[in-house]
Formats: structure tokens, C-alpha cells, sequence
């Protein structure tokens, strides 16, 4: 099923919400469960945002105290989907002598930030220690260009720019943003360029361009997809993954399920369901943030990857 996303979606469902309502006598009992669906939908949204921010305070305060415990080398990772937290150590006699003790840093650090139900896994980087090290000190690297980047660019007034790195290895640095105001700005540019000197003592290049049109409608949408795939993986236990396409447009919007047809009597009715509720995620999600018109499509697989809507 074929859309086009316009800024006047819900007029449009409203007007046709009240079409329904003199044409059907049990309109009535349709409009609220529509209306039921979308209060659940904000409900939950925004039970999914305190739960970022909770996962976020998670691995940011049990690296810091595993840090301060001496195992600064551990790495963590969470997967929404599968509601793990991994922990990535350099090598088995390590995780033998150290394994319940950093468990207990990962778990206590959970009760205090008030985070549940999630399972702990371990992951043995089968690297050299040389090779890691390295690794790490590249990320530590990164994580300093990035705040030299974020420094700079509110001194200067740009609060709300948005904007992505790119060719760091190369010790040149391409700061795309959607600000056209940021290009050939010399003097912006030479004070990033100090600025991270400053912090890294590397001297890098930096060049400042602006976004693509499809750069930042990729960039605008990326809430939309991560909220549909969120919300549908926690609505439908027929849920087994998503995926999507800008290229070429419509953008293609999947929801790969585990439904069998051949053998689901109503899953006509599920994949409806499925669907109705992707869309009222994309429609909220609009209103919410302003986006503009995109033609979109979604698609429903079955465990076979076939489309069955």
C-alpha cells in the first residue's frame, strides 16, 4: 500500500473519521479504537524514551565504575531488540577470574538507575591485546574530536545545527550540516582545527559542507524508522525484524514477521493490524516533528520473506 506523507495527514483522518461515522452505524466504537490505538502509541513512546535514557545512564555509570575498579578494558553494548547487555573482554582467563565480579558492578549500577529485565552476556575478543589497545585509543580519539567539534560550534552559535563526521583516518575532517551558512567559512573552520589540535595534538583539516537534500531526508526520517522499529517489536510477538530503502524512492518500509499463512487463519487480520499500526507511528511521528512530504510504502513479510499485504 502506497502513501504519500503530507502535512495535513490528520485532517485528512479526521475528515474521513467523520465520513465513517454517517456511513456506519458502529462507526463510533471503529473512531475510538483508533483513538485507543494512538493513546497507547504515545504511552508507549514515551515509556521507550525513559527507557533510552535509563540504558544510556546504564552503560555510561557501569563503565565509569567498572573504570574505577580496574577493568577499564571491558566494553559494553546493549541490543534493544534482545534486551542484552554485552560485555566484551580481551580473553578467557580474564572473564574466569573477573566474570561474577563485573556482573555485580553491571547489576548494582541497574537497581540504581531503576533498569530491569535484561540479561547479561559475555564476548571474548579473539584480537590481540596490540590490536585493541589500538582500537580503544582510536575511539578515545574520536570521542575528543567530537566534543572539540560540539565546543566549538555552540561557542559560535550553532546550537541546534546538526551535523555528521567524516574522514577522520585521513587526518582530515568533513563536517556536514544542514546550516548552508557553515560553507567556506574559513575562520570557523581554522577554530574547530585548533580547537581539536588543542585536545588531540593532531593537526587535522577541516572542511565544512552542507547536507545533501537526500542526506537530510535520510537524517529527518531516522527518528520515524527507529520508533517503528521499536514499537512494532514491542506491540506484535509476530515480530522478527525491520528493514527500509530510500533508494530508490518510495521509501520502503519492511516488517519482516514470523506469520505462516498457510496455516494462520486470521492473519489477514494481523497483517492489517500490523500495518494500520506502522502507519499511526509514521503520523504521529510527523506531527511530532514537522517532516516533510516523502512517498513511502510498507511492506509485510512473512517467515519466508514473502509480502502479504
Amino acid at each position: 500500500m502506497k502513501k504519500i506523507v503530507i502535512g495535513i495527514v490528520l485532517f485528512i483522518i479526521i475528515s474521513g473519521s467523520a465520513f465513517f461515522f454517517v456511513r456506519n452505524s458502529d462507526g463510533s466504537e471503529i473512531a475510538k479504537s483508533d483513538k485507543q490505538v494512538e493513546n497507547e502509541l504515545i504511552i508507549s513512546m514515551k515509556e521507550t524514551k525513559v527507557e533510552k535514557e535509563k540504558i544510556e545512564k546504564l552503560l555510561t555509570n557501569s563503565s565509569k565504575e567498572l573504570k574505577d575498579n580496574g577493568f577499564g578494558e571491558v566494553g559494553l553494548s546493549y541490543s534493544n531488540e534482545e534486551r542484552i547487555l554485552t560485555a566484551q573482554v580481551n580473553d578467557k582467563d580474564f572473564l574466569d577470574d573477573n566474570k561474577a565480579q563485573i556482573e555485580n558492578i553491571i547489576i548494582n549500577t541497574a537497581k540504581e538507575v531503576g533498569f530491569n529485565d535484561f540479561k547479561i552476556e559475555f564476548w571474548i575478543d579473539d584480537r590481540n591485546i596490540a590490536q585493541n589497545k589500538e582500537d580503544n585509543e582510536l575511539m578515545e580519539s574520536l570521542d575528543k574530536v567530537s566534543r572539540a567539534v560540539s565546543d566549538v560550534l555552540k561557542e559560535k552559535g550553532y546550537n541546534n545545527l546538526s551535523y555528521s563526521l567524516s574522514g577522520i583516518s585521513k587526518n582530515e575532517i568533513i563536517i556536514k550540516g544542514i546550516d548552508k551558512d557553515i560553507v567556506g567559512d574559513d575562520e570557523l573552520a581554522t577554530h574547530i582545527s585548533n580547537a581539536i589540535l588543542s585536545e588531540t595534538n593532531t593537526n587535522y583539516t577541516v572542511k565544512l559542507k552542507k547536507k545533501s537534500e537526500s542526506e537530510i531526508r535520510d537524517m529527518e526520517w531516522q527518528p520515524i524508522l527507529t520508533a517503528i522499529k521499536e514499537e512494532t517489536n514491542k506491540k506484535f510477538d509476530e515480530y522478527r525484524g525491520f528493514a527500509y530503502s530510500f533508494n530508490p524512492l518510495p521509501l520502503e518500509i519492511i516488517i519482516k514477521t514470523n506469520i505462516n499463512k498457510s496455516w494462520f487463519k486470521s492473519s489477514g487480520e494481523k497483517v492489517k493490524e500490523i500495518e494500520n499500526y506502522v502507519e499511526r507511528i509514521i503520523e504521529l511521528k510527523i506531527e511530532e516533528l514537522s517532516i516533510k512530504e516523502i512517498p513511502y510504502e510498507i511492506i509485510i513479510r512473512d517467515k519466508n520473506n514473502k509480502k502479504i499485504n
